[in-house]
Order: C-alpha cells, then structure tokens, then sequence
C-alpha cells in the first residue's frame, strides 16, 4: 500500500500508482489533520509538498523514519511524483515509473 498525504483530491494519481504495481492506495488530505499515523502494511509514503502544512510533513517524515518506511516529496503531479520514484533506490515498483518528463531538480526525494 501507499500512503499519500496532501490534496484534495487525486485525479489520475492514484491510477497511475496502481498501474505502475501498487495495489492500494490511501489517500489522506492533510488539510485538517495535524498528524497521520502511517498505517500498517504501507510500502510507501508520498507527500505532496504544495498541499500540507511543515508540521504535518515533518511528523510523517518522523513516523516514516522511525519505521524504516521510503518517504518521497513530491509536487502534486504524476510527473514530479514518477521523477522522485525513479530517484529513491528505496522505493518500490520504481523501475515502473516511465515517461516522466519533469526535470530531476524540480522535485524532492528524501531516500
């Protein structure tokens, strides 16, 4: 399973992670929350930069530190989200990740 945390709504984002070989994806929108508990069974936490707040993100970076989880920040589209996957040797179904086209600086990997 992947986490995804920020945004209203995914659009085809939660599509494309299923077609490159994740078979859930939770999303959680990060607009009231103040903390999210990672749950069990998640392979993956994605967190989109332009929709959460510092302190969220920085607690989900702790929670997924502290469980040895790969954890990637991305813009808020499938572009930025595939560049950052393709950059994290921790992440699975990365090799999956194709026809990005968003440059590599333009998006944030923590793995």
């Amino acid at each position: 399973m992947v986490l995804v945390i920020g945004g209203d709504h995914l659009g085809s984002i939660g599509q494309n992670l299923r077609n490159i070989g994740f078979t859930d994806v939770k999303h959680v929108t990060g607009r009231t929350e103040r903390r999210v508990e990672i749950p069990a069974g998640t392979e993956l936490v994605i967190v989109l930069i332009d929709y959460v707040n510092h302190n969220l993100a920085r607690w989900v970076k702790e929670q997924a530190k502290a469980r040895q989880l790969p954890i990637i920040f991305a813009r808020r589209s499938w572009s930025a989200i595939c560049t950052s996957l393709q950059n994290c040797a921790d992440c699975p179904n990365r090799e999956n990740c194709t026809g990005s086209t968003a440059p590599a600086e333009r998006s944030t990997t923590a793995c």
